[in-house]
């Protein structure tokens, strides 16, 4: 689906702008939207203060719109992005999908963010070393870069450009995928899902099984006769990484038999952990 990605600083109001921007082309334009929002993800604005915690997110956000992305309806990302190289990797995910996208920079300055960001519950708030931190880190869009145009910057006090925005997406070509990126055709229709069912159900036989066993034992993996021997500790973040890895190279490599899949990713699995 066509990508609107919106960037700003914290508190800026884009969460008010992407509802806008579902409420238009769901009703006006007809289309289906879905809006993945960092709001979403992030319970406690305290985990901007944890560098690790932090990239952690960014890694679930980019994977869920990978899962979502698509050429046919519109997908919303309401999140700070404030990372150049962070936009290029999803620029590089809705081409590599044969779909458009724009960003919406949200231009609201760091003193009308702040009001705004202690207008919100306590719970929804940024600290002032978080706030000042991410606004200090934060790089502006350029509608020069490809990753970033068509780039539209909006002012708190204008109304969004909405037919703009969607001949932006609907009226202009996708960009051509580069041959390394693009996936080969599945196999089946419900690969994808049985990719993150056995994919995900693996990780979470990992990290139960570590709970109640010590470093040596053997853990049953699920869909596969293969045993996973615990040589240390994993982390929930660790595993997670590599089998986001995982799903973006078995898309190039579908296969329609299951064992196969769990195996193929077990042996993955542990040629990553180090």
């Amino acid at each position: 689906m066509p990508l609107i990605l919106l960037t700003g600083f914290p508190a800026s109001g884009k969460s008010t702008r992407a509802h806008q921007l579902k409420e238009y082309f769901s009703t006006v334009v007809g289309k289906n939207v879905l809006l993945l929002s960092e709001n979403d993800i992030v319970k406690n604005k305290h985990i901007y203060s944890d560098a690790s915690k932090e990239k952690d997110m960014r890694s679930t956000l980019k994977s869920e719109l990978q899962r979502l992305i698509s050429p046919d309806d519109i997908l919303i990302l309401d999140g700070g992005n404030y990372i150049k190289g962070y936009r290029y990797e999803l620029y590089c995910s809705s081409k590599s999908n044969k779909t458009t996208q724009c960003t919406l920079h949200i231009d609201t300055s760091s003193e009308q963010a702040w009001k705004q960001n202690l207008k919100r519950e306590e719970i929804c708030q940024y600290s002032q070393e978080n706030f000042d931190a991410l606004i200090m880190r934060y790089e502006n869009p350029d509608g020069r870069n490809r990753w970033d145009a068509p780039l539209f910057t909006i002012q708190p006090e204008d109304e969004l450009p909405f037919e703009s925005i969607a001949a932006a997406l609907c009226e202009r070509k996708a960009p051509a995928p580069n041959q390394s990126t693009q996936s080969l055709p599945l196999t089946s229709t419900n690969f994808l899902y049985e990719l993150d069912c056995v994919t995900q159900e693996i990780v979470n036989r990992v990290v139960e099984a570590q709970k109640t066993s010590v470093i040596g034992d053997e853990v049953s993996i699920p869909n596969s006769t293969e045993k996973f021997l615990l040589k240390r500790r994993y982390q929930l973040s660790e595993l997670s990484r590599i089998r986001r890895q995982f799903i973006s190279f078995a898309k190039t490599h579908p296969v329609d038999d299951i064992p196969r899949l769990a195996a193929m990713f077990f042996q993955y699995l542990t040629s990553h952990l180090v």
